[in-house]
């Protein structure tokens, strides 16, 4: 069994987790936690790295009392050479008091004639994904974790924690136009992750930024096909592309191309594309000056006819494969105004594939989609996971 920590954006943590581990058995879910059997530790290691949703994932074993823990924290002490190091977390507390656990685990040790120290402060707290990776102590000694459910226990070891600097380094290490709007790089893995299998050719016709294919290229997608209206996108996304190149073995197609006009794509035409994974087009972006319901119902309209026009002609070249697209919403007022015209578009020609299984009841929408909202934007997103009618 493996505990999945989640991000306090639950629902994409989970949709997220479950695209990755597809044929894993849930065995429970809340919003902090999500637990899996059937996977294996190579499972966990090879694919983690690219959950962008989970804060950390460690194995579960079953232990019965206080004593077997502690009896199982000195074995540990004889896989690392020197002074034994490692920190502890407590999930749940039914019974067990976390300082006075720490300091009876140190002090247990001792006794063995076991030099050892934790990476806990003395007034106790569960370490931070940071304090983890800072630490090094995945690489040379132990992140352990209890599950205290008062009349049994859960213990066993960290395997993999989020690598934050690394997702720093990928949301601001690149060229950007602030005025034109961002899909967050998180939101980005995410959606590849809903459209994932073991065929590797994706397209974005909305490409923009282009932050989707930048985590094409850090999860070893080699072949990469976009396109944008806008000769400024096209530009400065080849210019990053060229830069990523020095470091990154990839193929990469560019058209610069309305998508409006997919019926006629060469890009489709020409090439086995798998799957399209895009941040839809959202118009003007409005700041908390400007914004106003007229402003919004404008944009609705432009976007309404655009998107029109795109699923058209996926449905004339008869694109059969999946589609996860984001489409705007927005706060005005302390209101949501939804774009409530592409449902009746995706109703056309569309289906909308289920993100969650059966057992999960998250319906935020109408049409169970996937919201994500950032507290200081006033534009919000709404993603969809879908295939073309037939």
């Amino acid at each position: 069994m493996y505990w999945f920590q989640l991000w306090r954006e639950f629902k994409l943590s989970i949709a997220e987790i479950l695209s990755v581990f597809s044929e894993a058995e849930v065995l429970y879910s809340a919003s902090s936690v999500l637990i899996l059997n059937n996977i294996s530790e190579n499972d966990v290691l090879n694919k983690a790295k690219n959950l962008w949703w989970t804060i950390k994932i460690f194995e579960l074993a079953l232990f019965q009392d206080e004593e077997s823990i502690l009896d199982h924290i000195i074995s540990l002490s004889a896989w690392v050479e020197g002074k034994f190091k490692y920190s502890l977390n407590l999930f749940w507390e039914k019974n067990i008091n976390p300082e006075n656990f720490l300091k009876k685990s140190k002090r247990t040790l001792k006794e063995k004639g076991i030099s050892a120290r934790y990476f806990n402060k003395d007034s106790w707290e569960n370490l931070s994904s940071a304090q983890i990776i800072w630490n090094s102590i995945l690489k040379k000694w132990f992140d352990l974790n209890i599950v205290d459910l008062g009349w049994i226990y859960y213990f066993w070891k960290t395997l993999w924690v989020q690598d934050i600097d690394a997702y720093s380094k990928r949301d601001y290490g690149k060229t950007r136009d602030m005025d034109i709007g961002m899909l967050p790089p998180k939101l980005a893995q995410m959606m590849i992750n809903l459209a994932w299998d073991d065929n590797k050719s994706l397209y974005d016709p909305f490409c923009g930024l282009w932050t989707v294919l930048i985590e094409w290229i850090h999860m070893g997608i080699k072949n990469l096909f976009w396109s944008d209206f806008n000769p400024d996108m096209v530009k400065a996304t080849k210019d990053n592309l060229y830069k990523l190149q020095s470091n990154f073995n990839f193929y990469y197609e560019v058209q610069l191309f309305d998508a409006r006009d997919m019926w006629d794509s060469d890009i489709l035409k020409k090439n086995n594309i798998s799957k399209i994974v895009t941040e839809g087009f959202l118009w003007e972006v409005m700041t908390k000056k400007n914004i106003s319901i007229d402003r919004i119902n404008i944009q609705r309209n432009n976007l309404s006819k655009l998107y029109e026009k795109f699923f058209s002609g996926l449905n004339k070249v008869w694109f059969s494969w999946t589609i996860v697209i984001s489409f705007p919403f927005w706060e005005l007022n302390w209101k949501h105004i939804y774009f409530t015209e592409i449902y009746d578009i995706l109703d056309k020609y569309v289906n909308i594939i289920p993100i969650f299984p059966k057992e999960f009841q998250f319906k935020e929408t109408r049409s169970w989609s996937l919201l994500y909202k950032r507290q200081s934007q006033l534009v919000w997103r709404e993603i969809f996971k879908l295939t073309i009618k037939k």
